[in-house]
């Protein structure tokens, strides 16, 4: 675990050995944090920023335009930019934290 504070470092489970990595490590520990979160997100942000560029002459305001993007949107843009990150990007990342051999 890391040393986030919402962690709490007092836990006491019987068929559980909890580690606490060393702080500031996460983001060179964690397979997410080496460049699946970036991929995803510069997927969904590609995705919002269409749907701006679409409607963007349909709306009077900004604002207006902001509502216009709804939860479905969201979940549909979320499932494209998921399915967008690239196999050999999620190896990398995980070879690159320590868990997969290199060979």
């Amino acid at each position: 675990m890391d040393n986030a504070t919402s962690h709490p470092d007092d836990l006491n489970l019987k068929n559980i050995n909890l580690v606490f990595l060393p702080p500031d490590t996460t983001s060179m520990l964690q397979p997410l944090d080496q460049g699946i979160i970036r991929s995803f997100k510069v997927g969904h942000r590609q995705l919002l920023l269409r749907h701006v560029l679409s409607h963007i002459s349909s709306f009077k305001s900004s604002e207006e335009l902001v509502k216009s993007v709804s939860v479905s949107d969201a979940i549909s843009w979320s499932t494209s930019a998921l399915r967008k990150v690239e196999p050999r990007c999620v190896l990398k990342c995980f070879k690159n934290a320590g868990f997969l051999s290199t060979s």
